[in-house]
């Protein structure tokens, strides 16, 4: 595991937290989320975060059950990444347009 998710689940065990889990993300991104009840802990979890070099930090709020979700995310760097290119999404485009706006 990264140094960075390590850090910031050591950093947020600090909290009165509900869950944290790891997975795999798009594109090869690692993402950590932390779920607490408390925005104070939230805006410490979310400053640390920052702070200690995650690439980018997303905070969404559920207000049914009154909880916040903390999503750190890191790239991955062992992870192959697709290339998007600018040609095969011209190819793509005019497949698609050709077959719904075929002209008679």
């Amino acid at each position: 595991m990264q140094e960075e998710r390590k850090k910031i689940i050591r950093y947020a065990l600090d909290y009165d937290i509900i869950d944290v889990h790891t997975y795999n993300g798009y594109k090869g991104d690692l993402v950590v989320r932390i779920t607490v009840k408390e925005k104070d802990a939230m805006l410490a979890i979310r400053k640390y975060a920052l702070a200690s070099g995650i690439k980018e930090v997303i905070i969404k709020e559920n207000k049914d059950v009154i909880q916040y979700e903390i999503y750190c995310i890191t790239e991955d760097e062992g992870a192959y990444h697709i290339k998007e290119t600018k040609a095969l999404d011209e190819i793509h485009t005019k497949h698609i347009t050709d077959a719904w706006n075929k002209q008679e």
